[in-house]
């Protein structure tokens, strides 16, 4: 299909949706397509069929991120080398490296098959995306980023494929990929060789302590009061079938902050009211890509990836939504029986069986080809060299989601999550969702309310006595994962009694609940944050939806503003003496304590009391061996001291906790005389400055390479609020959700730093000044809110 583009300066007569929706599909991409970009250069696309729709945000896609779209096309593909050579790239491992461990992976091979295997509807509604992409490409050959001729990138056809690896490249970070449990299998098969550097010294580290086993029950999103008990009979007896095993906590997983929802009972419009703040470093570009794209069974915006038409965080005139990054486990090592006289072979269930063996050429930019033998297994691929491997150690296959799962697409949940009109609506379109692993917050125009742990969740082996945290054995076909948790198993609540939602990476659902999810984030109890938002929402009967924005706003560390309380308290006490470091860092905070105890940097103290730590950094100290480590064993022991206080005014505080409270206060001091000087005074002013010192990396992502090119980094804005455990958290606001049900017009948002990939675009940092001043601007759906903040538009015609 051929589209020509016009230049437009008048208002086009094609109707930006404001219609009625219908559920039927439509591939049709005949008639208008209207692009309007507003003055930050978000896009609004509007068509008369969804496939046009599609095809005209592929083309605002390239327009905008093109040369984005192809890098991180390049990095999951396993193409980095193609562009970079084989030099050091801000990483341990070489480009090369990078693609042989990609390309072993699979994730496009898996992506292409995933293509083929795509419903009709699904897979016309990423042709017609990337047809979009791809006229654009063809029409600005020579007008591309600059980017592509000094990377000697070549702009290959987009393909559904591409639109699935691109959305996979950002998913892959929600969840551990299963290469380190190597490592645990090593350290609990030989802990005493494991604490001298193991055999081969590689990844071996000596086996920690055990922590207590504990958890907050009352930290949990879905409590035990929110579902019922033929719920939990059937999770029950699906436990027992599958042999669900315990999992020991993970190490921290991703963390892509927090969202929350209130709901009819609660709010003053008897509408839901949603925020969402999906927190992670902010780069130029963004990350995420925001648009607003309209066909004939959709109208809705959000964020999803360049290159990828779903939306991972959005909204329709029904249904908002929001995520955090769940952590789910969904990946596993199987140890290979393998022998010198069996090349290329492994035994399974007595028989010694052929690998299939994929050979590609990986090309060096001014540098010889590499090739390289991939090895495939019933459990997928042979991935030793990526795992972390001692001298000794077996070969090890990974099989991980969603390479394993060439039948599904989380795309065909996005879509519907899209076009969903009702409850019922969406709660069938998200049980389709796949990957990434996710804390999925959700709410609609009738005020109902909702969260559902979306992932594909392995049900392992009863062979796997580990439940997934170190290799298994993969002699027998036994021990291969048998199914998938249900969706309607998996831990989920709607319209909970507390009238709200608030999802902060942490614990998800009761200790009740008997299936292993393998989470490596919240596994316990509160992080900071939702301790903080907790507060919050438990602070008032109901809320109008300026109110429930109000607390995006919220600058208070809870764990900072309870070590100062506490410490305060020491000090009133005759018999107890403070260190001299302590007692001056309390000198300088009691003011900024009894003025809100906020993490502003324009408030007096803020910098000295960001240098308080927020974790159990040690976990073999007593107060985390009692409580557990990390943050969470932080916000357990300060809400235990803050009950105990509060059930008991006269309760002491102990030896213990008197001697890590002087800890925190003194370290802050002495960290903030090494960050900021020696002038207290002047510590607040120098911690503002070093904000702007810092940098917005030039396409930097998630995998770490670095800068394309320091000269076009970014400087960070002067922003007030950069402490990590406060909801407000400028310096990680990738993006901001704001949406009052009753009237999705007055939705707002912010895309830090900008809209395009070029820094001689207007829209490159167009959202900076925003940003700075720690405000959101509008985010409507309707065509005549669109038309007030218009900027520019094209109409694509056949």
């Amino acid at each position: 299909m051929h589209w020509r583009v016009l230049t437009i300066v008048a208002v086009m007569s094609v109707a930006l949706c404001d219609r009625p929706l219908v559920l039927a599909a439509a591939a049709d991409p005949e008639g208008k397509v209207e692009v309007i970009r507003d003055r930050w250069g978000i896009p609004h696309v509007s068509a008369e069929t969804d496939a046009g729709a599609m095809y005209g945000l592929g083309y605002a896609a390239a327009e905008e991120r093109s040369f984005q779209m192809y890098y991180n096309l390049r990095i999951i593909q396993g193409r980095l080398a193609e562009i970079l050579g084989d030099r050091p790239a801000g990483r341990e491992d070489s480009p090369v490296e990078h693609d042989r461990m990609m390309r072993t992976f699979g994730f496009y091979r898996a992506a292409k098959v995933v293509a083929e295997r795509l419903d009709a509807d699904t897979r016309a509604m990423l042709s017609a995306y990337s047809d979009g992409v791809n006229r654009y490409i063809e029409e600005h050959r020579d007008a591309l980023h600059p980017m592509f001729e000094i990377m000697d990138l070549e702009p290959e056809p987009w393909t559904p494929a591409d639109c699935i690896a691109s959305w996979w490249h950002l998913g892959q970070f929600f969840a551990t990929d299963g290469t380190r449990e190597l490592i645990q299998y090593r350290n609990r098969q030989q802990p005493a060789a494991a604490a001298r550097g193991g055999p081969g010294g590689r990844g071996a580290v000596a086996p920690p302590k055990p922590l207590p086993t504990w958890y907050d029950d009352e930290a949990a999103v879905v409590q035990r009061a929110d579902v019922s008990d033929e719920w939990l009979d059937r999770v029950n007896a699906f436990s027992r079938q599958a042999g669900s095993q315990d999992a020991a906590a993970r190490s921290a997983g991703p963390r892509f902050s927090h969202a929350w929802v209130v709901g009819k009972a609660k709010t003053s419009t008897g509408s839901a009211v949603l925020v969402s703040d999906p927190q992670t470093t902010v780069w130029a570009p963004s990350l995420f890509h925001e648009f607003h794209v309209c066909g004939k069974t959709f109208n809705a915006r959000g964020v999803g990836v360049p290159g990828s038409p779903a939306l991972l965080i959005g909204f329709s005139r029904h249904f908002a939504w929001g995520a955090t990054a769940l952590g789910a486990d969904q990946a596993d090592l199987f140890r290979l029986t393998t022998d010198a006289d069996h090349p290329n072979q492994y035994l399974l269930d007595g028989q010694w069986q052929p690998m299939e063996v994929i050979r590609e050429t990986i090309q060096v930019k001014d540098g010889r080809p590499v090739e390289l033998a991939i090895r495939e297994t019933v459990f997928g691929p042979v991935v030793t060299p990526f795992a972390f491997a001692a001298l000794g150690d077996p070969e090890v296959a990974l099989r991980r989601v969603p390479v394993c799962q060439t039948d599904r697409e989380t795309i065909q949940a996005a879509l519907g999550m899209m076009r969903a009109q009702s409850l019922d609506d969406f709660t069938r379109a998200i049980a389709a969702w796949q990957f990434p692993s996710l804390n999925l917050v959700f709410g609609d125009r009738e005020g109902n309310i909702g969260y559902w742990l979306l992932a594909a969740i392995p049900v392992r082996s009863p062979l796997d006595r580990e439940a997934g945290t170190a290799t298994t054995d993969g002699s027998t076909s036994e021990s291969a994962w048998r199914s998938f948790v249900p969706h309607d198993l998996l831990p989920h609540v709607v319209n909970p009694g507390r009238g709200w939602i608030a999802s902060a990476n942490h614990r998800a659902i009761g200790s009740f609940y008997p299936v292993t999810l393998g989470l490596s984030t919240g596994s316990m109890g509160h992080t900071v944050r939702s301790w903080r938002l907790y507060e919050r929402l438990s602070a008032r009967e109901s809320f109008t939806p300026e109110e429930v924005l109000d607390i995006h706003f919220d600058c208070v560390n809870p764990a900072r503003r309870h070590l100062v309380q506490m410490g305060l308290a020491l000090r009133g006490q005759s018999d107890r003496r403070l260190s001299p470091d302590a007692a001056k860092a309390l000198e300088r905070l009691e003011a900024w304590h009894a003025a809100g105890a906020r993490s502003d940097l324009n408030q007096p103290g803020a910098a000295l009391a960001g240098e308080i730590p927020t974790m159990f950094r040690f976990v073999t100290t007593p107060l985390a061996e009692r409580y557990g480590g990390g943050e969470s064993g932080l916000v357990r022991f300060l809400r235990n001291l803050e009950d105990r206080q509060a059930r008991d005014p006269k309760s002491e505080i102990t030896a213990e906790e008197a001697a890590f409270i002087d800890l925190c206060l003194s370290g802050a001091w002495r960290s903030a005389q090494a960050k900021f000087g020696a002038d207290p005074a002047a510590w607040d002013e120098t911690a503002r400055r070093q904000v702007g010192q810092r940098r917005l990396e030039y396409f930097g992502s998630l995998d770490g390479f670095g800068s394309l090119a320091p000269a076009h980094d970014v400087a960070m804005p002067a922003l007030e609020c950069v402490d990590g455990g406060t909801i407000r958290s400028q310096a990680a606001q990738s993006y901001t959700q704001y949406v009052p049900l009753d009237d999705v017009d007055r939705a707002l948002s912010l895309l830090p730093p900008g809209h395009s990939d070029r820094p001689n675009d207007p829209h490159w940092t167009s959202t900076m000044e925003t940003w700075a001043a720690g405000q959101l601007h509008p985010a409507p759906l309707s065509r005549e809110a669109v038309e007030r903040i218009a900027g520019s538009r094209i109409e694509l015609e056949r």
